[in-house]
């Protein structure tokens, strides 16, 4: 579908409304249109997502999963934009526009923001995840399980070899991952009342996962931990010097709330299990095979890491670039 299109599907959706095309946005596996609903008095932003190569089941999942995070989360500061409707079959997926700015735009240095609000925003991105993770907790009991449609070597080999690790964790919690937890799928704002005065950071997930996963939180905490790394090979970081936030430091904040949340200290087997996890999602971010037909950007990036980051891309050690095993206690 063309935005006229998405429009007059809309139209037929919500009749009586004029629909009025905002902004469209153009992702990797997904158009984003951002719409205006109109009538009389009343105006009404909506987001209405259409997925590319998607499978039905897959865009159901998504929506029931937006669906049970926005109604099950009873939290001032954490939520989701509000379900609207899915047509699983044409791929379209809607919800209501909610404000704020994208993280990864933040970290990028695209809209610069002071250092403390970057750690509040780590701090309750964890706080986040966990409030995820309870929400989605399956039978301790429950084996991991994979989705046998999603071409996810990588993370499917890694999961297989993390059971005999198990043991020497002490988050043990079986879940659905959230699978794609990183700082581009995490808006937040800063709320004011009618007065002006700041009420504090309000934080929304999206992009809520489609695939059918049960394993340990750790594939998740490794998730986040890759989207900062990642961000730092790009320019503003490697060729313009913009350094104003540190990788491990970020982290500790993003551990800290999640662990607070959880309840639980992270032992250097948790630890050990998420830099496991990071080097499977880098070595995951290499496998174009994966993708399918996936266009020219992930060729364009995979090139561009492959010339100016190799030597992330060629982490042996598992715990190559990692803060030092203290700080998995402080956490």
């Amino acid at each position: 579908m063309n935005r006229d299109e998405v429009q007059k599907y809309i139209e037929e959706r919500y009749p009586g409304f004029k629909v009025l095309g905002k902004k469209t946005i153009l992702c990797r596996n997904s158009r984003i249109f951002m719409l205006d609903l109109c009538k009389g008095q009343t105006r009404d932003k909506i987001v209405v997502k259409i997925s590319r190569n998607y499978q039905p089941r897959e865009v159901d999942l998504e929506f029931a999963n937006l669906s049970r995070f926005y109604y099950g989360c009873k939290d001032e500061a954490i939520s989701s934009p509000r379900p609207l409707f899915v047509d699983a079959e044409n791929g379209i997926l809607a919800m209501n526009y909610v404000e704020g700015v994208n993280l990864a735009h933040m970290l990028h240095e695209i809209r610069p923001v002071s250092l403390q609000y970057l750690s509040c925003a780590a701090n309750l991105s964890g706080i986040a995840l966990a409030k995820f993770h309870r929400l989605f907790r399956r039978g301790d009991d429950e084996p991991v399980t994979i989705d046998t449609n999603a071409k996810e070597d990588d993370i499917n080999r890694f999961l297989a070899e993390s059971l005999e690790r198990r043991d020497q964790c002490n988050l043990k919690t079986m879940v659905t991952p959230f699978f794609d937890f990183t700082s581009w799928n995490i808006i937040t704002k800063n709320d004011c009342s009618k007065n002006g005065r700041s009420k504090g950071m309000r934080l929304y997930l999206i992009d809520f996962p489609r695939l059918d996963y049960v394993c340990t939180p750790h594939l998740d905490l490794a998730r986040f931990r890759f989207g900062l790394e990642l961000v730092k090979q790009f320019p503003p970081a490697r060729f313009f010097g913009l350094n104003r936030w540190d990788v491990d430091s970020l982290y500790d904040r993003f551990l800290k709330g999640y662990c607070r949340e959880m309840h639980v200290a992270l032992s250097p087997g948790d630890m050990g299990l998420i830099a496991r996890a990071k080097l499977a999602y880098i070595r995951r971010a290499q496998d174009l095979a994966r993708k399918g037909r996936c266009g020219w950007q992930p060729k364009l990036e995979q090139a561009y890491l492959q010339t100016f980051s190799r030597a992330w891309l060629d982490q042996g050690d598992v715990f190559s670039g990692w803060p030092g095993m203290g700080r998995a206690e402080k956490a």
